[in-house]
């Protein structure tokens, strides 16, 4: 009888536990990150890897000190924004308790692996002193997508054909400098024929121009330097 009373004490002192520690809970609900008000300043730099990858540093204001845990959050889209710009946004966790009510800088960073090639800047956002804009034409040294063109022939005339041979080179090429699991899109960059003589020529050919996802070697767009051999057989095919 004494060990069920003893039991019964527990469970009591169990729940009456739990109940005080859910009503302080209900008092002093846990802070939610919140957006900063101001952004102060904003750095990009693109780099021309494989993948590219896009470093973003951002500072900005908040109204007192004991700002904990900034995070600079890229927003995810179901589908590309047809200005290219990506959105991020600076939030930081607010003191839980008394701070000091001075004028306070926060600061985080963001690195990209594998930017698409859509992204043309970013923007990103704030409160009252809502939002600042960084273009990658701003930014020096930019890389650009290498564009390739592969070449299909047909010498029975047939455009299949010929749009096949083509495609298979590209989905070769898709496996250049190591890559695997590759993408790209294409488009036919022009058609030719040639009929007659002879023999009865009837020959078609093909080419397009295809851009690789992640993309395939860059090149800054100041750079002027002469094209490789392997760009002078590109051209040719």
């Amino acid at each position: 009888m004494n060990e069920f009373k003893q039991s019964v004490c527990a469970l009591l002192i169990l729940i009456l536990a739990n109940c005080y520690l859910n009503s302080l809970y209900a008092a002093n609900p846990p802070a939610e990150p919140e957006t900063v008000k101001k952004i102060k300043q904003v750095a990009i730099q693109v780099l021309a890897t494989n993948p590219p990858q896009l470093f973003v540093a951002v500072s900005g204001e908040v109204p007192s000190g004991g700002f904990t845990d900034v995070t600079l959050t890229r927003v995810s889209y179901s589908k590309p924004p047809e200005d290219g710009i990506q959105d991020y946004y600076l939030k930081a966790l607010p003191p839980t308790q008394p701070a000091i009510a001075v004028i306070s800088e926060v600061k985080a960073r963001d690195r990209w692996i594998g930017m698409p090639s859509w992204v043309k800047g970013i923007r990103v956002h704030g409160v009252e002193e809502g939002v600042k804009e960084k273009l990658f034409k701003d930014v020096q040294q930019r890389a650009r997508p290498r564009v390739r063109r592969f070449k299909g022939i047909s010498n029975s005339g047939s455009y299949d054909e010929a749009i096949k041979a083509a495609l298979a080179k590209l989905n070769k090429a898709l496996a250049d400098d190591g890559v695997r699991d590759a993408t790209a899109t294409w488009k036919v960059s022009s058609v030719q024929g040639e009929v007659g003589g002879i023999t009865g020529l009837n020959q078609l050919s093909v080419i397009i121009i295809a851009n690789r996802q992640p993309a395939w070697k860059t090149q800054p767009d100041s750079a002027k330097t002469p094209p490789t051999a392997e760009q002078k057989q590109e051209k040719s095919e």
